[in-house]
């Protein structure tokens, strides 16, 4: 699986490369034709002498000159060498730049490299400042005695000079196939039948923003697992430009590293100034199965998942945030041993959990995580000072957390829930609200326990069912229990009007 990762990555880095090499030339060719900026006298990434005033000229030298600030020998990261010098080419109105034999490598390790092969990179000025690209996948993309072939592929969009983003963005390959080893011990490791992935910005008259994104995959298939089909899919709408920016216009990022002491300030940054306004995200995942050691599944066990839905949107068209969340799947199989210790009985088939967070004081949240002096030295926060910071201000704002729906199903039961918590830093539990519970299957769960010699989960079992109203709904043959969980100021817990703590032992609750 390692293996996997790093060459997919290899196949990330061409995709980015390709769209760099494509989407900066704009900006120095402008900067060329208007500044009569000169070209660099030394470079790592050379350049074939040719006419610096032609469109060929500037665009390739444009982006020789992003190549070189982003991935030449100042890089500390990954750097880009070639087997032969740049050079381009004009027709028709379209410039087509060649990097001849593109190798990635690493300045650490300089023998670990990608090799790329021979990349075009297609510019179509449109206007003064749109320009389009498009980029063709390498055949394969090698790394030692990894490689992954590519059938088909391209990375094509527009890229805004005035704007310095992609505005639009489409990436299409097919019959992806990794392989390991060389000679007659190679064989393939991992395929993809497809992969498309589209991108759009789009700016409204109001000056606000919007846009949309899809990210789909099928034919996944691996070591120990297989997956039918991916679908993802986000969109916003109502985004200052500025946060557009700041959020999606350095490309860098892909070849750079992202951590360090001002990490988390740099993350939030963005949630400070500017407007945004309503958002949300979906990933549907069909057909998954999974069997081995390698997917953590235990010797000879089972998965297989007919599908999994995650659902997540967020409201920050007011100054409180509300921010929403479902997962839910079904037709969920686990073969007998696929988790030890747990009975198939017990194991659910279907479930789905749904829940809000309303009223979130996200700016000042961040404006206070931002300032705040309470970090070590290693850009870490100190234990407790998040909690510190934040829970305040969920109190003053008066936020929430909805549990809207949670159903679990078994073979053996089912359990239902929804309530409401408010934040109270004063009270013992620092939350209050209600919760209510259903649950069906209590003596199914009991005689299992007893078969299993399991006492104590009996008695609580028993303890349970008593303190539980009998609800019978139309279609069932046995009851549900049914629970009003209320949790107060003071601390006491009550459990359909009986305080919760009675049954517990001592020292079980805080104090």
């Amino acid at each position: 699986m390692e293996s996997a990762r790093r060459a997919l990555a290899a196949a990330g880095l061409v995709c980015v490369l390709a769209l760099a090499g494509a989407v900066l030339p704009a900006v120095a060719a402008l900067a060329a034709l208007e500044e009569g900026a000169p070209a660099p006298q030394a470079r790592s990434i050379p350049v074939a002498p040719g006419d610096p005033g032609s469109t060929a000229g500037r665009i390739v030298l444009a982006i020789a000159d992003w190549l070189e600030e982003r991935l030449g020998s100042g890089s500390r990261t990954i750097r880009l060498t070639l087997d032969a010098p740049m050079w381009a080419e004009e027709e028709n109105g379209t410039v087509t730049v060649h990097l001849p034999g593109a190798r990635l490598m690493e300045p650490s390790a300089p023998l670990v490299q990608w090799a790329l092969g021979d990349l075009t990179v297609a510019v179509t000025p449109r206007s003064e400042t749109a320009y389009d690209f498009r980029v063709p996948l390498p055949a394969a993309i090698d790394k030692g005695p990894e490689r992954l072939t590519i059938g088909e592929g391209t990375v094509s969009g527009t890229w805004r000079s005035d704007l310095e983003i992609t505005t639009r963005l489409e990436a299409n390959a097919r019959n992806l196939r990794l392989h390991e080893g060389t000679g007659s011990a190679a064989g393939e490791t991992m395929t993809l039948g497809s992969l498309a992935v589209e991108d759009e910005l789009i700016e409204g008259a109001d000056g606000l923003w919007g846009g949309r994104s899809t990210l789909g995959l099928s034919d996944l298939r691996g070591r120990g697992f297989t997956l039918g089909r991916l679908d993802a899919a986000s969109g916003f709408e109502d985004f200052e430009r500025d946060l557009i920016l700041q959020t999606r216009g350095d490309v860098g990022a892909f070849t750079g590293g992202m951590g360090g002491p001002t990490a988390l300030a740099d993350v939030l940054t963005p949630l400070l100034d500017g407007r945004w306004g309503r958002s949300e995200f979906s990933v549907v995942l069909r057909d998954l199965t999974a069997t081995g050691d390698d997917t953590g599944l235990s010797a000879g066990g089972t998965l297989s998942l007919g599908r999994l839905e995650w659902r997540a949107d967020l409201d920050g068209r007011k100054d409180l945030t509300d921010l929403g969340m479902r997962i839910a799947v079904a037709d969920v199989l686990l073969g007998a041993d696929a988790i030890d210790d747990i009975p198939p009985a017990f194991l659910p088939f279907a479930a789905t959990i749904d829940i809000a967070l309303e009223r979130l004081p996200l700016r000042g949240i961040a404006e206070a995580l931002t300032a705040s002096s309470q970090w070590d030295g290693t850009g870490e926060p100190r234990t407790g000072a998040i909690a510190d910071t934040v829970l305040p201000h969920l109190d003053a704002a008066d936020s929430a957390f909805a549990l809207r729906e949670l159903r679990v199903v078994a073979p053996s039961y089912e359990l239902r829930a929804e309530g409401r918590l408010l934040i109270e830093p004063a009270s013992v539990f620092g939350v209050i609200g209600r919760m209510d519970a259903r649950v069906r299957g209590l003596s199914t769960l009991m005689a299992l326990a007893a078969a299993e010699g399991e006492e104590d989960a009996v008695a609580s079992l028993i303890i349970l069912q008593g303190l539980g109203r009998p609800v019978f709904e139309e279609g069932t043959d046995e009851p549900f229990y049914a629970y009003e969980i209320d949790l107060r100021r003071d601390g006491a817990v009550t459990v359909n009007g009986i305080p919760f703590d009675m049954l517990l032992p001592d020292g079980l609750l805080p104090e």
